[in-house]
């Protein structure tokens, strides 16, 4: 089941458009190729980096920001506002499906620390961080390096 959470204050996030934030488990496994949660729980990964930014196709809404779980996700509103400002940065930055990009990825993370989120950010990546060691996952590790870098300098 979807559940629609949230919609962002447009003056708040200077959006062109409505922005919602909506919880949806399924959609969130689905898109990291996960059969089950309980792997999530046996990796002891954050569920707050679980999230999508989704063109939406739905009229009167025009981007969704996908979360796992939305009361874990505002558990902290350091690395919540710093998650919502990487997302809204892929607007204009966009990353599609099966792409990668650190560029694009610096650029949203970029857009957090310049609204005031730096430190949500930097607990953001340290948590990204751990998660690519949990998960053996080279590429998100030095990815997440190369972010790192770029945002302590």
């Amino acid at each position: 089941m979807i559940c629609f959470c949230e919609e962002l204050d447009y003056e708040e996030y200077g959006l062109g458009g409505k922005v919602v934030i909506l919880e949806s488990k399924e959609t969130i496994l689905q898109a990291y190729g996960l059969k089950s949660d309980r792997y999530l729980e046996l990796a002891g990964i954050d569920t707050r980096l679980l999230t999508m930014f989704y063109k939406s196709m739905m009229p009167g809404i025009d981007w969704f920001i996908v979360v796992y779980d939305y009361k874990q996700f505002c558990s902290d509103p350091e690395v919540k506002e710093a998650i919502i400002w990487h997302e809204l940065g892929h607007i204009e930055n966009p990353v599609e499906k099966g792409q990668l990009s650190v560029e694009s990825e610096i650029r949203c993370d970029e857009l957090a620390i310049m609204r005031g989120y730096k430190e949500g950010m930097k607990r953001v990546l340290d948590m990204t961080k751990k998660m690519a060691r949990a998960l053996n996952n080279q590429l998100l590790d030095d990815m997440t390096s190369e972010r790192l870098m770029r945002i302590t300098g």
